[in-house]
Formats: C-alpha cells, structure tokens, sequence
C-alpha cells in the first residue's frame, strides 16, 4: 500500500520513510511523527548502540506524555546525578563502557531528564524503580 508521502507501508497514514525533523516542543533534535498527527514519534537516541531509538507518546489530551527509552540508561540513579554510567576494566586493562559511546549517552541522558523535568513519564527498559512502583502494577502489557 503506498501512503499519502509516496511511501509504502502497512497501515494507511504510517510513514516510516521520512527525515528526521527536529521536534519543537521538546527540543529533540531527530524525531519521526509516524502518524503524522504528534501522537507518537521515534527519537533518534545515539550513544548505547548504533541506531539505539526511543518512543515518545502522547497518551491524554491533555498533553500527557511518555517518554520509553530503552537502554538509554540502565539505572534511575544515574538520570538524578547519583550513580555514573557503568564502566569497567577488561582482562586486558581496556576500559569499556555500558554505552558504544558515553559522550553520545550522556547527552542524551541530559534530554532525557530535560523531558522529565518537565512533566514527561519517562520508562527505561531496565526500570525496576518504574516496576517496584506499586501505582504502575496494571500498567504492564499483557496483564
């Protein structure tokens, strides 16, 4: 099925092949508004592996949001300052990090915290303070 931008796709109105625009709101430098109605965008989120992406979804009309961001951060406490990111020394003295590139990660860490600061849920794939979190039980997929 070819869409109204020329493209085809799955699903009528999904766009996955467009250039990344940066998003005004939130000052996200590479996002894909994949309805094309500000409903859900992929964010390009460079520094744990290539090509390493997060979602943002507006989940109320009333400007709710969520921010999903994979491995982004593998640890809450280094998004509030708390811990570092994860490095270590291997059997050959090499330092290695957590992140293919931690300059890359840590900035977007700091975009990270940039939207939770201002009032964005943000949900990492490692969250087990978002898990403990007892008001967030019924909130996962498949239960």
């Amino acid at each position: 099925m070819t869409n109204h931008a020329g493209t085809t796709s799955d699903s009528p109105g999904v766009t996955f092949h467009q250039p990344w625009q940066p998003h005004q709101t939130f000052d996200l430098r590479s996002v894909l508004d994949i309805f094309h109605d500000g409903s859900l965008y992929i964010v390009d989120a460079p520094g744990h592996l290539p090509g390493h992406i997060n979602l943002l979804a507006r989940v109320s009309d009333d400007d709710g949001w969520v921010y999903l961001a994979g491995d982004a951060c593998h640890d809450r406490r280094i998004l509030r300052r708390e811990k570092e990111i994860g490095e270590w020394l291997d059997v050959h003295g090499q330092v290695c990090c957590i992140h293919a590139d931690r300059a890359k990660a840590e900035e977007t860490i700091e975009r990270i915290r940039e939207l939770e600061g201002r009032g964005v849920e943000v949900i990492f794939s490692h969250d087990v303070e978002w898990e403990g979190d007892g008001r967030n039980g019924g909130r996962f997929f498949g239960v």
